[in-house]
C-alpha cells in the first residue's frame, strides 16, 4: 500500500472538529481580556482554577488530531491528485447544500508533482463541516518545506502551516488562528506519524478568540501524533504534547512524558501533568524569561478509559488541594 495514499468516498464524512474546541476555553477568572502586556504570572493550582486550566489545556490538545482529519486529505490529494490552480471542492462541506471548501495549488516550477516551494490554499465558505449548523469560514495555507521520496513513492512531507478560521454558530463568532510546522511521516502506508512544532517567536502559535475576547495562546510547542490510515475516522490515535499555554496573563506548561492514548477523540489511557511554572519561557505567549512567582503546584489529567478522567491539583509541597472526575468531552464543551 502506498504512503499517503488517498481516501475515496469518505471526504464528505470527515469530521473537522474545530467545532468542539472553539468556545471551549472555560469560564470563570481565567478567561483572557485582551492580547498580554506583560505582568504574566504562573498558575497556582487550586479547587477554584483546577477544571478551568485543564479544559484549556484538553482544548490546545485536541486541535491537532483534529486538524489531522483535514490535513491528510488535503495532503493526500496534493500528493496523488493535485487540482489545478482553479482549485477543486474537497466536499468537506457536505453538510451546507451552499457551501465549498475549495483546494487550489501553485506548482512553483511547473513540474506536475508535489514539491519543495509549492503552495496550496483550502478556503472555507459557508461550511457546515460536521452537521451542527454553526457555519465556517476562512484559510488553510500550507507551504511544502520537505518531501522525501523513496522508490517513486512519498514517505514523508514537511510543511508550513497558516490558518485562520471563523466559526459562527448564531450565538458566538469564535476564531482560531495557527502558524506552525508540520512533518508527516509514514514507512509502510498504514502506520503515520505527525510533528507539529512552534518555536519561540510570535510568529508560531495557536490562538483561540471568542467574540473577540482571547481565550488562549499556545506557544513553544513540541506535540507528536501517531496514527493509522483506518483509525482516522473513529479517532484513535496516541498524542504526546509540551508546550506553553497563556490564560488570562496566567502561564501553565503541558509536560512531556508517555503519549497518551486516544479513543473516538476521548483520552482513554495515560496521565498529561499540568505545570503552574512555565517550562520553558516562550515569547510567543508573551513570556520573556519564563516565570518563576508561582507555588510548584501543578494537576495530573489521568485518563480512567472510557473517557473518564480524574483531575487532582497537587499544591507546591505535593499534597492534594484538589480532586474530581469529569470526563473528556466535558473538558472540550464546557
Amino acid at each position: 500500500m502506498k504512503p499517503f495514499i488517498r481516501f475515496t468516498g469518505i471526504v464528505a464524512v470527515i469530521i473537522f472538529g474545530f467545532l468542539s474546541i472553539l468556545g471551549s476555553g472555560g469560564g470563570g477568572d481565567d478567561d483572557v481580556e485582551g492580547t498580554p502586556q506583560g505582568g504574566i504570572t504562573a498558575f497556582n493550582f487550586d479547587a477554584s482554577n483546577t477544571e478551568t486550566a485543564a479544559q484549556l489545556a484538553a482544548a490546545a490538545m485536541a486541535f491537532f488530531p483534529q486538524f489531522t482529519q483535514v490535513g491528510y486529505v488535503t495532503l493526500t490529494t496534493l500528493l496523488f491528485d493535485p487540482p489545478s490552480s482553479s482549485g477543486t471542492d474537497l466536499l468537506i462541506c457536505a453538510n451546507t447544500p451552499d457551501g465549498t471548501s475549495i483546494l487550489s495549488w501553485d506548482d512553483a516550477d511547473s513540474n506536475g508533482v508535489l514539491s519543495v516551494g509549492d503552495m496550496a490554499r483550502l478556503e472555507f465558505n459557508n461550511c457546515d463541516i460536521d452537521g451542527s449548523g454553526a457555519l465556517a469560514a476562512g484559510t488553510l495555507d500550507i507551504s511544502i518545506t520537505s518531501v522525501v521520496v523513496v522508490d517513486t513513492t512519498p514517505t514523508s512531507v514537511g510543511f508550513d502551516v497558516d490558518l485562520y478560521l471563523t466559526i459562527n454558530d448564531g450565538v458566538d463568532i469564535s476564531t482560531l488562528a495557527a502558524t506552525f510546522g508540520v512533518t508527516t511521516s509514514s514507512a509502510n502506508g498504514t502506520d503515520f506519524t505527525n510533528v507539529f512544532t512552534a518555536d519561540d517567536s510570535s510568529l508560531q502559535r495557536l490562538i483561540l478568540y471568542e467574540n473577540g475576547t482571547l481565550i488562549f495562546g499556545f506557544g513553544c510547542f513540541n506535540v507528536t501524533q501517531a496514527f493509522t490510515e483506518a483509525g482516522i475516522l473513529s479517532g484513535t490515535y496516541g498524542l504526546s504534547a509540551s508546550g506553553v499555554i497563556n490564560a488570562s496573563n496566567r502561564i501553565m506548561s503541558l509536560a512531556g512524558g508517555p503519549q497518551l492514548s486516544f479513543v473516538s477523540n476521548w483520552m482513554n489511557a495515560g496521565t498529561k501533568t499540568l505545570l503552574s511554572m512555565a517550562v520553558p519561557g516562550c515569547d510567543a505567549v508573551g513570556v520573556l524569561n519564563g516565570v518563576s512567582d508561582s507555588d510548584d503546584s501543578y494537576i495530573d489529567m489521568v485518563a480512567n478509559g472510557g473517557g473518564s478522567i480524574t483531575l487532582t491539583a497537587y499544591g507546591g509541597s505535593g499534597a492534594t488541594i484538589y480532586s474530581t472526575v469529569t470526563d473528556w468531552d466535558s473538558l472540550l464543551n464546557p
